[in-house]
């Protein structure tokens, strides 16, 4: 376990640098769908966040930019950050081979409201990104810095208790452990070190509103972003769900400036 941000930070870097170009090969994302014009945003997030069409967007942890520019097909003048050099060339190639106009910029979290030194009508987040965070109140410090005054923050993230499951769905660790977790990833060839940090719903939560800003609502859905587990199936709007909808597999929050 790191108890230390810095190295954290480095690992989960040196982490993305390495493992997004083989993500980007082995077909873990629907490059193909959005070669072909269609967004890789669910319509729970379009509606959720609402109208974006001529209004600025922060993209936090952009990856590698689908989600920013799927935001752009909407009408958003989008501006993507990640702290990975490698994810934010793959991003700038997919803007540039679509004809959509977004920027991308290299960064910490924690730094984007220095780095950018302006605010936006939007701030958007999600899937898989609180897990690389050691700290979510510089976090949500970092998200109400860089809103504007009439703004909107958006979240749609895997819901914390499903990292309680091992893969048989058996109970596998307490809910309530947090810290960074080291760990050593061999998927796509990236035998990276890096660490991920559990947080509980109410932190999430917790960390918002003391940064200011007032939650407007929190959902907790039965579906999931990807197959998490082997019994999952996919239904009608493409996301993956567990027979019965016995747990919460994902949740979305929506905050303004209080």
């Amino acid at each position: 376990m790191a108890q230390d941000p810095e190295t954290v930070f480095a690992a989960n870097r040196r982490y993305w640098d390495h493992s997004t170009p083989r993500k980007m090969a082995h077909g873990s994302y629907p490059l193909a769908a959005f070669r072909a014009g269609e967004s890789t945003l669910f319509d729970h997030e379009r509606e959720d966040v609402g109208a974006v069409s001529g209004r600025s967007l922060l993209h936090l942890q952009c990856n590698n930019g689908l989600e920013t520019l799927s935001w752009a097909r909407e009408g958003a003048e989008p501006v993507g950050i990640d702290i990975s050099g490698e994810s934010l060339r793959v991003a700038r190639e997919l803007a540039a081979e679509s004809g959509l106009d977004a920027a991308f910029v290299q960064c910490n979290v924690y730094d984007a409201a220095d780095a950018l030194d302006r605010r936006f009508d939007v701030v958007y987040t999600s899937r898989g990104v609180l897990g690389w965070l050691p700290d979510l109140d510089g976090w949500a410090d970092a998200v109400a810095r860089s809103l504007a005054g009439d703004g909107v923050f958006y979240l749609f993230e895997g819901h914390p208790l499903v990292h309680s499951f091992d893969g048989d769905l058996g109970v596998g660790r307490s809910y309530f452990e947090t810290g960074p977790r080291e760990r050593t990833e061999s998927d796509f060839g990236a035998d990276e070190r890096h660490y991920l940090t559990h947080h509980r719903l109410g932190d999430v939560v917790t960390a918002l509103t003391s940064a200011g800003l007032r939650v407007e609502f929190l959902r907790e859905h039965p579906f999931d972003y990807w197959r998490r587990w082997e019994r999952m199936v996919r239904d009608d709007a493409g996301r993956w769900r567990l027979p019965g909808d016995p747990i919460p597999l994902t949740f979305s929050l929506r905050a303004r400036p209080a």
